[in-house]
């Protein structure tokens, strides 16, 4: 267990071409959105990008949302996957891109009877 846990954090440790820290919009739990919405698109965004990874563009009541929900290996490594067309439940942070687009990042994703869990009740993140 103990090996485990180092092999995983010294993994972490591993330096990723990641955005600056100032790109990169901070989870607040003040902004907490709980949403039922239909995945139109999934995006994969580009490692040297901000929020590098999976997104879930999504169609809800009150409009179009982008979910993050992490990189991509991270999401990967989970037996859940998502199409289009697919009901989803978001819980997250929603907040605002320094490009002044709003994004939530996802703490936790319900599809059917499976969740993924992206981040901890606080919102740090599970892949770090």
């Amino acid at each position: 267990m103990v090996f485990t846990a180092f092999v995983v954090f010294l993994l972490a440790a591993i330096p990723n071409k990641v955005a600056p820290a100032e790109e990169q919009p901070a989870y607040d739990p003040a902004t907490m959105v709980d949403v039922l919405a239909v995945v139109t698109d999934i995006r994969e965004v580009p490692h040297d990008s901000p929020l590098a990874g999976i997104h879930l563009i999504l169609k809800e009541e009150s409009g179009v949302l982008d979910a993050y929900l992490g990189p991509k290996d991270f999401v990967k490594q989970f037996e859940i996957t998502f199409a289009k067309g697919d009901e989803v439940q978001v819980i997250g942070s929603k907040v605002k891109t320094a490009g002044g687009a709003y994004v939530v990042l996802a703490r936790e994703v319900r599809k059917g009877e499976t969740t993924l869990y992206c981040r901890r009740k606080k919102g740090e993140p599970n892949w770090e």
